[in-house]
């Protein structure tokens, strides 16, 4: 077993080992393991936007929250948490912001600002990477923002370090009196593992907001005071903190470098291989600011040294540029791994095994030796792609059915179907699940963003943009309100399933009922809108029809509950009604099972069939048969 130091500040090294563990542990996952380092750490504000995969830590403190002295803010968006995160610290309370990578795109023009204002109480920011885009739109590396807001950023590389990081970036944070970041790969936030939990005996804090115009109000010659005195705080604390390991033998000439979820794989690969005496391994934790010189002391011997990380290289870089001219050994990175998708074991196994001579089915028991033989990791398992797709009685379906039937008869009525086509703006959420019936798939509100520059270019194209109630209230209520100013031709389909269903099903403005629609959109111009049934798919079509004849700004307002959130009449539904199909009415035009492509309608020797216990009775199918062949019953079963 290999030997793990981290070094922190002037406390030395500490050795942890397995004997350490005390009966205060509990077994939970990365995001557990955010949750409770925060609790642990006395945190007072909590504010986030939902998304994976870090976006079952508020529901972790919610759980909580009636025996844990915080407040829980569920913010709109990533820029309204950021800030809200922000004003509470700046009257002294520990506080947490919880976003995935994207968000923290939303959250950038605040965080710029974030580090200046000297903020009072702890301030972390916990953000979800994605490397691999296993549950998100995109896998950009978001570790560049670091240098930019000028911010440290703590990664770890297992689900105790995520608990030791968020708990530690507290008072980091107010060591510095700057937000601390903190980067969680989805292999970690969804890995489980035990949790040592070291609570705090924290005094009462009290809360204050203090006049601090120097440090608050940033414009001209003050601005640049101000970033300059950040930037030397910072560099203070480059200096001062380190967060490293060492793992394997000090004396080997070849060494690895990881961070965050990286280390795990290339330590199980190292041991697998046999390797531990070729190779030392370094973790790096505190990323940013680097202090370069746990990697000087860990290069000095090296002959070779390999930074082991996912995505575009950012701790190279940093290698690179801080260590030039500094050490004489190699160091590789990207000239071996590629930028793209999530760093695996197949790709160190690779290298390590042909740097090393490692013929397969053997593992070195030192150098120049080949030892006993181990197996062979490379599984080959004939495991095709299964992507998600709407669930049964998902509102978005039958609505989907009605959009394109929309957008198929006008083709039909232009140019005898020749040369037009009808273009969907779509957006992420359960709306963009398969089979992807939207034109493009981008990001939050690129739905009504992106289609009020194509329906000002071509105002005679069928177009109607997309989105949930929750990209809605995000981004989009300010889009549709610019569309409107600028006097635009466009439809917006608002798919209202109460719930921000994609990302665990968090209330969404309209689960409570408190926000009035039909006025919120009155109040900012829309002077037509239509109210129609999720479940009547004929309804979304004529409803389609009648606003692309009306000039201006409509909204198609599709209501319709989340299959997997019933109301009580779901369930009367559910328990009451059965749903099947007569064959001897049935004419085969396939339009329920190829279009609709319900799974509960099932096909069995040619002949269609609904499977009762996959079925939500939503009805969606009635609407869709043209032969009248499906009918329910809606006596007790």
């Amino acid at each position: 077993m290999s030997e793990k130091y981290i070094k922190k500040g002037g406390d030395g090294y500490t050795r942890h080992t397995q004997s350490n563990i005390s009966s205060n542990a509990a077994f939970g996952d990365g995001n557990e393991a955010i949750a409770w380092a925060a609790q642990d750490a006395g945190v007072n504000y909590v504010s986030h936007y939902p998304g994976s995969p870090v976006n079952r830590v508020v529901d972790v403190l919610s759980d909580a929250q009636h025996s844990q002295d915080y407040l829980i803010n569920h913010a709109l968006n990533e820029h309204i948490a950021a800030l809200a995160v922000m004003g509470a610290s700046l009257c002294g309370a520990r506080s947490l912001l919880v976003m995935k990578h994207v968000g923290l795109n939303i959250a950038a023009d605040p965080l710029n600002y974030s580090a200046v204002t000297k903020i009072r109480g702890g301030m972390v920011v916990v953000v979800g990477t994605d490397p691999g885009a296993r549950s998100s739109t995109g896998e950009e590396d978001v570790h560049w923002y670091a240098p930019q807001f000028n911010l440290p950023l703590l990664e770890p590389a297992t689900v105790q370090g995520v608990y030791e990081c968020v708990k530690q970036a507290f008072s980091y944070s107010e060591q510095a009196q700057m937000p601390v970041l903190v980067f969680v790969p989805g292999r970690i936030a969804y890995q489980s593992s035990l949790i040592q939990r070291t609570p705090e005996d924290l005094p009462a804090r009290s809360f204050c907001f203090e006049k601090d115009p120097e440090n608050l109000i940033n414009v001209g010659v003050r601005a640049v005071r101000n970033h300059r005195q950040h930037i030397l705080r910072l560099q203070q604390f480059q200096h001062q903190e380190q967060r490293y390991s060492l793992h394997f033998n000090p004396q080997a000439q070849f060494g690895m470098v990881t961070r965050g979820a990286s280390f795990g794989i290339c330590h199980e690969v190292i041991e697998s291989l046999g390797l531990g005496k070729q190779i030392e391994l370094l973790n790096i934790e505190l990323s940013y600011p680097l202090n370069i010189q746990a990697f000087l002391s860990f290069a000095k011997n090296k002959q070779k040294v390999i930074v082991a990380e996912d995505q575009d290289g950012f701790l190279e870089t940093l290698i690179k540029r801080e260590a030039f001219g500094k050490v004489k050994c190699e160091v590789h990175g990207k000239d071996i791994f590629p930028i793209w998708g999530e760093l695996c074991d197949a790709q160190i196994r690779d290298y390590l095994s042909h740097e090393f001579e490692i013929r397969p089915g053997n593992h070195v028991g030192s150098v120049g030796s080949v030892g006993s033989s181990v197996t062979d990791l490379k599984i080959k398992v004939d495991c095709p792609e299964r992507p998600g797709s709407f669930c049964e009685g998902c509102p978005h379906r039958s609505s989907f059915y009605g959009i394109d039937r929309a957008l198929q008869q006008k083709n039909m009525q232009k140019k005898g179907g020749m040369g037009i086509h009808g273009i969907i703006g779509g957006d992420i959420g359960c709306s963009s699940l398969p089979p992807h019936r939207t034109d493009w798939l981008l990001c939050m509100n690129a739905g009504i963003g992106i289609s009020q520059g194509i329906a000002q270019l071509l105002p005679d194209q069928p177009l109607v943009s997309t989105g949930g109630e929750g990209s809605f209230f995000h981004g989009g209520l300010i889009s549709l309100q610019s569309a409107v100013e600028n006097k635009i031709k466009l439809t917006h389909i608002i798919f209202d399933n109460r719930s921000i269903a994609m990302t665990g099903h968090q209330d969404s403005p309209t689960t409570s009922g408190t926000t009035d629609m039909r006025k919120l959109l009155q109040a900012i111009g829309v002077k037509h809108i239509l109210e129609v049934n999720a479940f009547k798919s004929s309804e979304v079509t004529q409803a389609i029809h009648k606003a692309q004849k009306i000039q201006g700004v409509k909204v198609i307002w599709i209501r319709g509950n989340c299959a997997l959130q019933p109301d009580s009449e779901a369930l009367r539904r559910y328990r009451e009604r059965k749903l099947f199909i007569h064959n001897e009415k049935c004419q085969g035009c396939q339009l329920c099972y190829e279009k609709l492509q319900c799974p509960a309608i099932v096909k069995q020797q040619e002949l269609l069939h609904i499977d009762l216990h996959r079925c939500r009775r939503c009805t969606a199918c009635l609407d869709v048969c043209p032969n009248s062949a499906i009918e329910v019953d809606d006596k007790v079963m």
